[in-house]
């Protein structure tokens, strides 16, 4: 039995020798100081810095800027605008000069949107002053046309102020021009820019798709010939009778490209004898070597109403259209 005791007297020491050197070698932990703060001191530190920003009594700053630092800014603001505003300006002012000294400031402002895609654009007043291709009104009611005669006095008036004398476009040429029975509807060539047109040659294929009464007037004179009738088969079943002034009717091609003193010459074509109460489509067709070039326009006419109907029918259109 003795030996068993001096073996675990001897595991005893030496399990003692082994915790002593393991506390002697083994650092000690630090204690570490506490980083933890009242709420009430992150909100006062982020106020004061808010308003350190905004204006900084040290460094007399706002915003983070000083005095001398915003007016360099401010300054420097100032001075672009101005830089802006003078560009702009002078742009604008250099512009208008030009188009002031230019012809094409002598464009009609009803023709501007008016050209065809090919050839040269026409205009058929009064349509092209409204902008819309119908001429309409009550038969026997003066009231309706009167917007269509005040359409063509604003037109003949200003030319005759450049003492233009139009008195061979016949009945045309004064007022009513035919509304109320016969209306008329003026013919122009619209304003482009160093446009000339060539007369058609008999032996061209251009001569030959064009209608029976330009060929027969081609062996008169040499023209821009302007032919209307009806669009359709049935409109020129029922577009009655066309006439023109001047007759035969054209453009004198020695005329064009326009003078800057010269306005665009006319025709008129005054149409009688027409079905009234339906739609009529009109197509004038301009006949030249590079043409022909085309102005459309509707007509339509109702037929002549009792005093009470026209009553009725004007405050019927009043509702409909109250301007």
């Amino acid at each position: 039995m003795a030996p068993k005791s001096e073996n675990s007297e001897k595991a005893k020491k030496r399990v003692g020798s082994v915790l002593k050197i393991n506390s002697n070698t083994a650092p000690a932990q630090p204690i570490m100081p506490s980083t933890s703060k009242e709420p009430g001191q992150d909100v006062e530190t982020g106020r004061r810095k808010c308003f350190d920003f905004i204006y900084n009594k040290k460094e007399k700053s706002c915003f983070g800027r000083t005095a001398k630092s915003w007016l360099y800014i401010l300054s420097y603001a100032v001075m672009y605008i101005m830089f802006l505003c003078t560009y702009t300006l002078i742009f604008l002012f250099a512009t208008l000069t030009a188009f002031k000294h230019s012809e094409y400031s002598l464009v009609d402002r009803t023709a501007l949107f008016t050209y065809s895609e090919r050839g040269v654009g026409l205009s058929a007043t009064p349509t092209s002053e409204f902008s819309y291709p119908m001429i309409w009104y009550r038969s026997g009611d003066d009231i309706d046309y009167q917007k269509y005669i005040r359409a063509i006095d604003r037109l003949l008036v200003s030319r005759r102020d450049m003492n233009i004398d139009y008195t061979y476009l016949g009945p045309c040429s004064r007022s009513p021009y035919g509304y109320g029975s016969e209306p008329c509807v003026i013919i122009r060539i619209n304003r482009q820019f160093k446009w000339s047109g060539k007369p058609l040659q008999r032996n061209s294929t251009k001569a030959a798709d064009a209608p029976k009464e330009v060929r027969e007037w081609m062996a008169s004179s040499e023209k821009l010939w302007l032919h209307c009738s009806g669009y359709h088969s049935y409109d020129k079943e029922h577009i009655g009778r066309i006439t023109y002034y001047p007759y035969p009717p054209g453009f004198d091609p020695s005329l064009f490209p326009l003078d800057v003193r010269n306005p665009s010459p006319l025709v008129a074509i005054q149409m009688s004898g027409f079905t009234k109460g339906i739609s009529l489509a009109v197509k004038c067709n301009l006949w030249y070597e590079d043409g022909p070039s085309a102005v459309e326009f509707m007509l339509y006419v109702e037929p002549q109403l009792a005093s009470n109907d026209i009553v009725r029918s004007r405050n019927i259109s009043n509702i409909i259209n109250p301007n």
